[in-house]
């Protein structure tokens, strides 16, 4: 069941279409036997396939758990309609029409580290930064730069990178003061700004490689979001994520010559 929604959002079509290409690739997925499309449907709501995706996406960041040190952390929306463009309409907050998700990717290799969908489509960022900052130091051997725009400039969010052992690069906002109010790490960070203007800026745009993930991501998956059960749409958008990181590592594997270990198995 799981192999069949990684395929469905892999080829972004139907239940019913999903169901003849598990036919179609019955032997090379190791399909024990076909299923209806009313299988795939369910499958969604299953725990055991929730359990399976979530090891598969730790499982596409053991290849570079050890090469990749910088990362960058932002939020999208995900379309529900065709009618609608998250870019184009977020500056009037315009989200009726979207899931919203925030994630952090390997600025080197575009994989996510790990991915939030709030359920506001409203929320700020910033609350987020601190799960997804622990989930990927726990699947990365280190963390030496993290950049983000100022929707997580924050104090508390610098600490957590130095705590983590990283250098902390967060645009500022206007307004702000070098006052460290317990946090070293944000005095610190301000006056690598006005000390050394240009490479703190070379730190902080590699932030820019995450807008690319996210166009990549909408690339591959044009179409809006199927499922109208949230539960689903849950599994859904995960199982999205799952494929844009193995097509990454499809890529790295033949452009950076980086074997993955798990994928006889």
């Amino acid at each position: 069941m799981a192999k069949a929604v990684l395929i469905q959002q892999y080829f972004d079509v139907a239940n019913r279409n999903t169901a003849g290409l598990v036919l179609l690739f019955e032997e090379k997925m190791w399909f024990e036997r076909p299923f209806s499309y009313k299988s795939v449907e369910r499958a969604y709501e299953d725990p055991r396939v929730v359990a399976i995706l979530n090891e598969v996406f730790d499982m596409t960041q053991e290849t570079v758990s050890d090469k990749e040190s910088s990362f960058a952390p932002d939020g999208t929306g995900l379309p529900t309609s065709m009618k609608k463009n998250w870019e184009s309409e977020k500056n009037g907050d315009d989200h009726e029409g979207y899931d919203y998700m925030v994630g952090m990717s390997g600025t080197t290799y575009g994989i996510y580290s790990a991915v939030e969908f709030p359920k506001n489509p409203n929320a700020h960022e910033s609350p987020f930064f601190e799960p997804l900052l622990q989930r990927t130091a726990a699947h990365y051997s280190s963390i030496d730069l993290v950049s983000g725009d100022s929707a997580f400039l924050a104090r508390d969010n610098c600490d957590l990178v130095i705590e983590a052992g990283g250098i902390p690069r967060f645009y500022p906002k206007k307004g702000i003061t070098l006052k460290r109010k317990g946090s070293w790490g944000w005095t610190d960070m301000l006056m690598n700004l006005i000390e050394n203007p240009q490479g703190w800026l070379r730190d902080y745009h590699q932030r820019s490689n995450i807008e690319t993930t996210y166009s990549t991501l909408k690339r591959d998956f044009q179409t809006p979001l199927r499922k109208k059960i949230k539960k689903r749409r849950e599994v859904e958008k995960h199982a999205r994520i799952c494929d844009y990181n193995l097509k990454r590592l499809c890529y790295i594997r033949r452009l950076e010559k980086i074997p993955i270990n798990w994928k006889a198995n």
